[in-house]
């Protein structure tokens, strides 16, 4: 009897555990996000330090050089697409309006149409600027998912600057720090394991971040020179958007060729011209994953799609948009020190039966 209520109280003590740390994750998200920004692009960029170093480049400066090209090359993109996507913001009541033409042309009961086109809408109400400032009050005040976006773009300065001044510390100090951590363990066993387990989780993140980020940047190039062929606006835009959305497993194709074909509805009158861009672009991703996705990543960082939508979901109800975008880097991290822990290798094996970061 006693051995049972032990094991209740063990199982409450646990559930708390969770609770708390959920909580924290949330009430402390101005906090960890910018950390967890950082410890991925630490981990992204920290094998090019090293290499500078051996090149006998002070390790400060190298760090600072890597970060200056980093937050240049974003920024400017950023700089670049800001103008078209706030235009193209802007023009969403026109194509809610053409999208219901659309609607209509195909489908002759006119109510059917009213309903299949009520949310598109809603959205479009969202979009523009509501003359009555009562209704900028309710705006305010329940801005929904929109607003959590707006919210964040606002916030991107900050979170940027934080991210950056820890970025450096991790690349110049982080080594060193690290080093000082596993001389404090006690045993020499566990001096060792932890060696290993942050060299191995250091090389692995470092190789499947770079991996996926130059799969993604070549899918966004040939997306927008292919929607540049076919006279598609601003094919840069959408080709940015296509290689950003990549990032999230599944639903980042998905949401893509969603806007294709929303874009292509405002932008062509045939319905080829429509068609043209959402297929050709779901045909060539397709192919990309046939193809160029396993070839890349092997199974090295094979990954379980439920998992992988629950870790989604989970992250983007902790964190909103940017949890989404960060989701499957922190998966992979959790697997690579899943499976060099002993007592967490069953639930590595959930995450990926196949994968097998050991192997180089």
């Amino acid at each position: 009897m006693e051995s049972k209520q032990a094991k209740i109280n063990d199982w409450a003590l646990a559930l708390l555990a969770l609770l708390a740390v959920l909580y924290t994750l949330r009430l402390a998200r101005d906090v960890l996000l910018p950390i967890t920004l950082a410890l991925i692009f630490a981990l992204l960029l920290a094998p090019a330090v090293s290499r500078l170093q051996q090149w006998r480049v002070p390790r400060s400066l190298a760090a600072l050089l890597l970060i200056a090209i980093s937050v240049g090359g974003i920024g400017g993109g950023f700089y670049a697409l800001a103008s078209p996507a706030s235009e193209w913001l802007q023009r969403a009541p026109e194509a809610v309006s053409v999208i219901r033409d659309h609607l209509h042309d195909v489908n002759g009961d006119t109510g059917d149409v009213d309903a299949a086109t009520a949310s598109l809408d809603s959205l479009a109400k969202e979009f523009s600027s509501p003359p009555d400032p009562e209704i900028k009050k309710v705006l305010i005040a329940d801005p929904g998912w929109r607003g959590e976006v707006w919210e964040t773009l606002k916030n991107f300065g900050v979170y940027g600057t934080l991210s950056v001044i820890m970025l450096f510390f991790l690349l110049s100090s982080g080594e060193a720090l690290i080093q000082r951590f596993i001389n404090s363990l006690p045993s020499h066993r566990d001096k060792t394991t932890a060696k290993e387990l942050v060299g191995q989780a250091q090389q692995q993140m470092s190789r499947y971040l770079l991996t996926i980020t130059l799969v993604n940047a070549a899918v966004g190039a040939v997306t927008a020179f292919g929607l540049w062929l076919i006279d598609f606006p601003d094919p840069a835009l959408w080709g940015a958007l296509a290689a950003l959305l990549r990032y999230i497993p599944y639903l980042g194709v998905s949401i893509t060729v969603m806007l294709l074909c929303i874009v292509s509805a405002v932008s062509f009158d045939s319905l080829t011209g429509i068609l043209i861009a959402p297929m050709g672009y779901a045909l060539f991703t397709a192919m990309v994953g046939q193809f160029v996705d396993p070839f890349v990543h092997g199974m090295r960082f094979s990954l379980n799609p439920i998992v992988v939508f629950l870790w989604i979901f989970f992250w983007g109800w902790l964190w909103g948009a940017p949890g989404v975008l960060l989701a499957v880097p922190l998966l992979t991290l959790f697997q690579v020190v899943c499976q060099h822990v002993e007592r967490l290798q069953a639930i590595a094996h959930i995450i990926g039966e196949d994968a097998d970061v050991s192997r180089s």
